[in-house]
């Protein structure tokens, strides 16, 4: 039946609502019819008619907003957008309830509040060890300890090696190191290591001790010139052969230790020429690194007999290890020169030609000449450029420190 004192049809709402049904009234439509009526007393009817309509709309839906909060009005918000909530409503057509994943928490502070959205900080209590592994504590709880054993047939890294280079995992390791006169020859893994002996590989010591024999200093002269294997078995003396090409004769030294000068004798100083006099390191018998050298002016004021030869840097030897002296003249094409063993009393230091016209007349090849180095100590003598002479050694000495 029609409202109380209203006609029984109504020529706004009716109409344009016709053929519409309650549940797909959507509110946007219902708006859209209402917003054009004019509140006046002749409306009246057409409104209780809207309300009336509205009621049985949310009846259908559900809806309440907009008797309730005033939702349906101008500023209510739409039910069908994607919301996301903390809860499914039910009349939001299109909305999402927010949910925690694995490792999150979700912290409801209420209406009003923050909604606050964490990781999950609690610990991890499904750790599992694998092979070789151990976990300590094995529950996984707080702080935890992973440990890998050494597996089966594989050898432990805390073992006392002896390795060719730091490896860092090993914790007991020890590099192997060529000392003095030791060199190593590595062809690499799978190959071989070879330790030699360098300068040479003599272990013949003079038969005179290793320490001075006098505490007072009075005899720490070593003739080196005169003792075996390369020295001379005669007191007999010459001259050195005053040529700007540099000169070897090898000695085994019989002390270890710092050489505090070297002594030689001068047999003439003509023209006052200077010369450097060096020691050098044996490699296989052959001259191969200058150690330190000295030098000594052959002037008129110096005078002949003994001069003392300080050199300038360090020069260590090893008892028992083979050397070599050099000399060398470094200025003046002159005469002047040292007083020198005999060749005719030492022993050869080289081979010769197979093609000699006669071996009844040999020299005395005693010692290695370089024939391209003139007037300077090489730092490294190069064996293609030496030959053997018979040119005297000189008569020389050494004191160490």
């Amino acid at each position: 039946m029609p409202l109380p004192d209203a006609p029984d049809y109504s020529k706004r709402i009716y109409e344009l609502l016709k053929e519409t049904d309650l549940e797909n009234l959507s509110y946007a439509q219902f708006q859209g019819v209402a917003e054009k009526l004019f509140i006046e007393p002749e409306n009246e009817d057409e409104m209780r008619r809207l309300i009336l309509i509205q009621m049985a709309r949310t009846a259908v839906r559900g809806d309440w907003d907009g008797f309730l909060t005033g939702g349906g009005g101008s500023g209510g918000a739409p039910t069908d957008a994607e919301y996301v909530v903390m809860a499914l409503n039910g009349t939001l057509t299109n909305e999402r309830k927010l949910t925690a994943g694995s490792r999150i928490t979700i912290t409801d502070g209420g209406a009003g509040g923050n909604v606050t959205i964490a990781a999950d900080a609690s610990p991890v209590t499904s750790l599992v060890a694998g092979t070789n592994i151990t976990l300590s504590p094995v529950s996984g709880l707080g702080d935890v300890t992973i440990t890998a054993a050494t597996p089966a047939g594989l050898a432990p890294n805390d073992a006392s090696y002896l390795t060719l280079g730091l490896d860092g995992d090993l914790t007991n390791e020890r590099v192997l190191t060529a000392g003095t006169g030791i060199s190593f020859t590595d062809t690499g893994a799978n190959g071989t290591l070879t330790i030699e002996t360098t300068g040479g590989s003599s272990v013949y010591k003079p038969v005179l001790p290793n320490t001075d024999i006098d505490t007072t200093g009075r005899d720490d002269l070593y003739m080196i010139s005169r003792f075996p294997p390369w020295g001379s078995n005669s007191t007999s003396t010459s001259s050195t052969t005053a040529t700007d090409s540099p000169q070897y004769r090898p000695f085994v030294s019989p002390r270890s230790g710092d050489i505090l000068s070297i002594v030689m004798n001068v047999n003439s100083n003509t023209d006052e020429p200077n010369y450097d006099i060096g020691i050098y390191s044996d490699s296989n018998g052959f001259p191969d690194t200058l150690l330190g050298k000295a030098t000594a002016a052959l002037t008129t004021a110096e005078g002949t007999g003994t001069i003392t030869l300080t050199p300038s840097t360090t020069i260590t030897t090893v008892a028992g290890t083979q050397y070599h002296l050099g000399w060398v003249r470094t200025s003046v094409a002159g005469a002047g020169n040292f007083t020198a063993e005999t060749n005719g009393a030492l022993f050869w230091v080289g081979p010769i030609s197979p093609n000699y016209p006669n071996l009844a007349s040999l020299n005395q090849m005693v010692t290695i000449i370089e024939g391209s180095s003139d007037n300077v100590l090489p730092t490294n003598p190069t064996a293609t450029n030496c030959e053997m002479t018979y040119n005297n050694p000189p008569r020389w000495g050494l004191v160490w420190s």
